[in-house]
């Protein structure tokens, strides 16, 4: 979580000098402590001017007064401190863990990249397991794990077991969105499957904006995390309330089940299931034989794809697609916490902005096709892109161009997640989204890097990138197949029929 390791303001504590009303920018503040920025009075972090003469504590007591005084620094010679005055209450990761030089601040990235390592193994696992086990199984499980990693890791008291927890938590439960989405797609019809997701995906900005106000209440890590992570436990009630995928069951042959929520559903609707309609679930003999050998290995995953011409080009382009997606996605999010203001605030409102995106990208799917409808999400994120490094004497110009592009890319996050569901088969549906969603996480990899790009070749170099990406994904996705109002695929041969017709 991003509040885990704010950085905020911090200089040396002068023990000399911070001994009553200890501000983080007293008066004195320039004789002790160097300056890094002298117009705007802002202290190195990490290092102060030596002090000339040594003390006891008593005469510290009986000369406080005079010691805090410019003869008594030598501002020629420099030293490291290892206590510090922050600027405010909040307490995180950086002062609990003493990481706030800049020799640490590898561990502060290296917290995220643990992260991403952990869902580079999860996301391709989950999806494996969810195909051979059930996507309630992975939804269930992933969540209370996460639970329990998370409440654990608000309880550690150094740097390395915090980030062997956040590779757990990362690791298992990166699969846990995926799963659930795909269940809420599976369990509905066609005509339904974009008010659910897109109602699904209204849900994540939502819990950021939450997670915001919490982070901004508390300002306590810890408290924050146990806070966000300990109702993750009530999802075991899921268990009982919660229906596995239909299709799912379907293609695993488990026709009791499947029948069983049938007659759930259609006791809620007040209605009773015909005896018939089980006798009309049976699968044809094709399709038994196929799925009494549906035990996946990597291997056979491979074989699968590989075999199969339209299913290995739609992964590769849907796989650039998410790459671009979380590249521009994160990057520009990231570009956009440096905006001058409360940065509880910030994070809040470019959260807040992707609920509408949601309902905009809801009435488009129902209105245009897919294959439009995440072709011109992708080009107009490119066009905001570009709009903002061109120069513009217009006042808020460059703005309004990138929220425009956030936006966009907002809309295109969305109709992916619909458009990956819907254009792999049921039996290779949740493996082939946790491959996608892999490749993906190589551009949130990538994004926090961007402003290493912007110091080597330019500011605009990074937008520029996105630009260009966001119009090369424009362009594949209208290879892509049209899934609009489309029943959908359980098996590669009805994929390939489909191609083939």
């Amino acid at each position: 979580m991003v509040f885990n390791f704010s950085f905020g303001c911090c200089r040396c504590e002068i023990p000399q000098c911070d001994i009553n009303n200890t501000t983080y920018d007293p008066e004195w503040l320039s004789i002790a402590v160097p300056l890094k920025d002298s117009v705007n009075h802002e202290p190195y972090r990490c290092i102060r001017y030596k002090y000339k003469y040594s003390f006891s504590s008593n005469k510290m007591d009986n000369f406080t007064y005079n010691m805090c005084t410019p003869e008594f620094f030598n501002i020629n010679f420099t030293e490291k401190c290892d206590m510090w005055v922050f600027t405010d209450t909040e307490r995180t990761i950086v002062n609990d863990f003493n990481i706030m030089c800049d020799e640490n601040k590898w561990k502060l990235s290296m917290v995220g990249t643990i992260n991403i390592m952990g869902q580079l193994i999860g996301i391709p696992t989950s999806g494996f397991i969810s195909d051979k086990y059930g996507r309630k199984f992975i939804m269930i499980i992933g969540s209370v794990s996460s639970a329990i990693f998370g409440t654990i890791r608000s309880f550690t008291y150094d740097y390395y077991s915090f980030i062997l927890f956040e590779f757990l938590d990362s690791m298992i439960s990166s699969g846990v969105y995926a799963a659930t989405f795909v269940l809420g797609l599976e369990l509905v019809s066609p005509k339904s499957r974009v008010m659910v997701s897109n109602l699904i995906c209204c849900f994540y900005p939502v819990g950021a904006v939450f997670m915001g106000f919490a982070a901004y209440m508390i300002l306590d890590w810890r408290i924050i995390l146990r806070v966000l992570y300990l109702p993750g436990l009530l999802i075991l009630g899921c268990i009982w309330y919660v229906p596995e995928s239909m299709r799912w069951l379907q293609t695993q042959n488990r026709i009791e089940e499947m029948a069983g929520i049938l007659s759930k559903i259609a006791k809620s609707n007040g209605k009773t299931l015909p005896s018939s309609v089980k006798d009309a679930l049976i699968i044809k003999d094709q399709t038994t034989e196929a799925t009494k050998d549906s035990e996946l290995s990597f291997i056979k995953l491979m074989k699968e794809i590989f075999d199969s011409k339209q299913i290995f080009l739609r992964l590769i382009n849907c796989s650039f697609c998410w790459v671009t997606i979380t590249l521009v996605y994160y990057g520009l999010s990231l570009t956009s916490v440096e905006f001058n203001g409360n940065k509880y605030l910030n994070f809040m409102l470019i959260n807040v902005i992707e609920v509408p995106a949601c309902i905009t990208s809801w009435y488009f799917m129902e209105r245009f096709s897919r294959r439009k409808t995440q072709a011109f999400t992708f080009i107009f994120s490119g066009i905001g892109c570009i709009l903002v490094i061109i120069p513009s004497n217009l006042p808020g110009f460059q703005l309004l161009s990138f929220l425009g592009s956030k936006y966009a890319i907002s809309m295109a996050f969305n109709s992916m997640y619909v458009y990956t569901a819907e254009m792999f088969p049921t039996e290779l549906r949740m493996s082939l989204f946790g491959i996608t969603s892999m490749f993906g996480r190589l551009g949130s990899m990538l994004a926090p890097q961007m402003s290493l790009l912007a110091n080597y070749f330019g500011n605009y170099v990074p937008i520029l990138l996105f630009g260009m990406m966001s119009f090369i994904s424009g362009a594949i996705s209208f290879l892509f197949p049209e899934t609009k109002d489309q029943k959908l695929p359980d098996t590669i041969k009805q994929v390939q029929l489909v191609e083939e017709n």
